[in-house]
């Protein structure tokens, strides 16, 4: 099968969301080695799952769950991984001392610091790619679609 086919057909005649669906999964295939490249090779696609919805000040684990779209379990187990390797911690929440808050640990910023800077690396690769003024026309067509589907 040729890279321009999918199991169904031509991908120039597959559904919108198939695409997007299959540039995300590149898209996060490059984050993960852009990851392993710079170091931090026990990094996962799962974990990409809590390490993209976690914000610097901290989220409980359900909240976690929720953005993710996955159950509470699901998250937590993700979670224990990542404490495992040194990148996230788990400690009260201020907020709600029954609760419990997972945050980025000092390995884990460093580590968020260097996806940034390749998810900065894969946009200027789209940039060069499809040149500027068709970027920018792909992002506002995303953005587009994205509140047709707000409202």
């Amino acid at each position: 099968m040729k890279d321009d086919e999918s199991k169904n057909g031509p991908l120039e005649t597959a559904p919108t969301g198939r695409l997007l669906i299959r540039l995300f999964r590149r898209f996060e295939a490059r984050v993960v080695e852009g990851l392993v490249e710079a170091g931090f090779d026990d990094v996962t696609l799962a974990h990409l799952s809590v390490l993209r919805h976690l914000d610097l000040e901290g989220l409980r684990i359900s909240a976690l769950a929720r953005d993710a779209g996955v159950t509470k379990q699901a998250m937590g187990q993700m979670v224990k991984e990542l404490v495992g390797r040194g990148y996230i911690r788990v400690g009260p929440d201020p907020t709600d001392g029954r609760a419990k808050l997972v945050s980025y640990s000092k390995e884990g910023l460093r580590l968020i610091m260097t996806a940034r800077e390749v998810v900065a690396d894969l946009e200027r690769q789209y940039r060069h790619a499809l040149g500027e003024d068709s970027y920018h026309q792909m992002r506002l067509a995303l953005f587009a679609l994205i509140e047709h589907h707000s409202t």
